[in-house]
């Protein structure tokens, strides 16, 4: 069972297969817009917007998870982590995988200030199950985290996309 995971921003190399995790979060997202989100935060397009795409990897090199975050404005909480895409695809390491994101995810809070951390989970899969169990001892920031199951939001983290349908005017 794989224990070490790199998290890091995603790679060239990596968007593709990313996709993949993704797309089963959001079946709307077709891979061109994936690349071009992708492509815009690699040449620094969305530096501004405090944008990210971090993967989770195992030593041979294989993609195990994926978060797609932004800082986002929560009426409640004030500035917050918005995670619209949190996803692992690991059989054997579900709650290793999860855990090192989730903690990638605290440290990004705590650098941007955040008040709390939001994780979509679109009711997929019981994520409760796997972030309770994540060991957060090495982790300094605490941040509270919102776990939303209201169905996905549309996908306004990412440029606009041309449906081809006629534009009444």
């Amino acid at each position: 069972m794989q224990r070490a995971y790199t998290i890091s921003r995603i790679t060239p190399v990596q968007v593709d297969p990313a996709y993949l995790l993704a797309g089963s979060f959001l079946p709307v997202l077709e891979i061109d817009r994936w690349r071009r989100h992708c492509g815009a935060l690699l040449d620094g397009a969305t530096a501004g917007n405090r944008r990210d795409v971090v993967v989770a990897v195992n030593s041979r090199g294989y993609l195990q998870g994926l978060s797609v975050h932004a800082v986002a404005n929560h009426a409640v909480h004030g500035c917050i982590l918005d995670a619209p895409i949190f996803a692992v695809a690991s059989a054997a390491d579900e709650i290793g995988v999860a855990g090192a994101l989730f903690r990638q995810l605290c440290m990004t809070a705590g650098r941007q200030d955040c008040a709390a951390i939001r994780i979509r989970t679109g009711a997929a899969e019981p994520w409760h199950r796997k972030l309770v169990n994540c060991p957060m001892a090495e982790c300094r920031y605490r941040v509270p985290v919102i776990l939303d199951a209201t169905p996905f939001p549309d996908l306004a983290w990412l440029e606009p996309q041309d449906d081809g349908l006629p534009v009444k005017t």
